[in-house]
């Protein structure tokens, strides 16, 4: 069992295993017959990639073939030096095909166990994001000089925020079972409940269903299930589409089924990060959650209203927090962060609350701060 290995082969303190279950893997071992492959991911900033993925890997199955194909994941061998960041809690049977230059598929293997991760090249310092098959895991190192941020030190860094950034900071607890704490800094501050002067905390779930959740965990890069740590752009708000909450106030799109802005493989978005968060961080896991997870086919992820997908979940931990598919539910809180993002210039009236007439058809209206109004979800340590 992997987490067996990984028992005997991190030698790291009971203390730090304690605060983090993400550990690094580096091919230092020279003299082997061959060198350890990875699955990468391929074409990450399509959108109709990103839902092929969606589709492939709800079905339990990876497709892979040469880095010349048009399979959406490819084989590339570790060099020395090169690094893994991986979440054993993360780990997935799939299925695996190759796919040929004839335009056919062959099984390769069935139910073979995979790890997603955060891959870094020791060549060019670059960063990219597949699956590491459990059966690699002997021929890599465990080192333990990678440290995840303290959640303190995401949130309260406020250095030099430049004052047109709107920042939704979603805080939770590890095993997503209970409710997270969202606070909002808008114009280079903490936004006060106007009732008590203390600043202002909404409660939301970022809990899934779990329907196909077998180790009873939060996992965060499988398809369907709880939402991904990591910094999401606001797209965009949709209404429309129903006659429950989903026509009266407006889903905020969180993806755009586009990449997240710090997934490329060098950070050419790195002056907007290192106001949002301490340079120290952009190389931790959690941090790459999301565009981790992205790669694997997490798409269409919301802000949404309480009675969002409402469902008979026997799993809900929380009473009027209904499970999603990996989204955030504002419970009842939602109509108050509409208006928050009204009168912080996100978006008009009229395109986040419903429609008298009940339409069913969807609208959606860009977000007027697209780039500048974003959301950093975080465990909380």
């Amino acid at each position: 069992m992997l987490k067996i290995f990984l028992s005997a082969l991190f030698t790291i303190g009971a203390a730090q295993a304690a605060e983090s279950p993400v550990r690094k893997l580096c091919y230092l071992q020279a003299g082997q017959a061959q060198a350890p492959n990875l699955l990468l991911s391929s074409d990450d900033f399509s959108q109709a990639a990103a839902i092929e993925k969606n589709e492939m890997l709800q079905s339990r199955r990876i497709i892979f073939g040469g880095k010349q194909s048009k399979a959406l994941f490819h084989t590339i061998f570790l060099r020395l030096g090169d690094c893994l960041l991986v979440n054993p809690d993360e780990e997935m049977p799939l299925d695996v095909y190759e796919e040929l230059p004839s335009g056919l598929r062959r099984k390769v293997a069935a139910s073979s166990n995979f790890l997603p991760a955060v891959y870094y090249t020791q060549e060019d310092k670059s960063k990219h994001y597949g699956l590491l098959a459990q059966s690699k895991l002997p021929q890599l190192t465990a080192v333990s000089n990678h440290h995840e941020s303290s959640t303190d030190a995401i949130v309260n860094y406020a250095r030099n925020l430049p004052d047109l950034l709107f920042l939704l900071y979603i805080t939770c607890p590890a095993d997503r079972n209970s409710l997270c704490d969202l606070r909002i800094r808008n114009n280079g501050g903490w936004l006060k409940d106007a009732k008590i002067g203390k600043t202002l905390t909404l409660k939301v779930l970022a809990r899934s269903q779990r329907e196909n959740n077998t180790s009873g965990k939060s996992q965060r890069t499988h398809v369907n299930n709880d939402t991904p740590q990591g910094i999401y752009y606001i797209w965009g708000a949709v209404t429309g589409g129903g006659t429950s909450a989903w026509h009266r106030l407006a889903r905020i799109d969180l993806d755009a089924a586009l990449p997240p802005i710090n997934s490329q493989p060098y950070n050419i978005q790195s002056y907007l990060l290192s106001k949002i968060v301490p340079d120290a961080a952009l190389d931790d896991y959690w941090l790459n959650e999301w565009p981790l997870a992205y790669s694997l086919g997490r798409v269409f992820l919301r802000i949404a209203p309480g009675d969002f997908e409402a469902q008979d979940d026997k799993t809900a931990a929380v009473s009027g927090y209904n499970a999603t598919e990996g989204c955030i539910n504002t419970g009842s809180n939602h109509e108050m962060l509409l208006n928050i993002m009204i009168a912080a210039g996100i978006f008009k009236k009229d395109e986040v609350f419903g429609r008298a007439d009940h339409s069913e058809a969807k609208q959606w209206h860009v977000a007027r701060k697209l780039g500048k109004a974003l959301v950093l979800i975080k465990d909380q340590d």
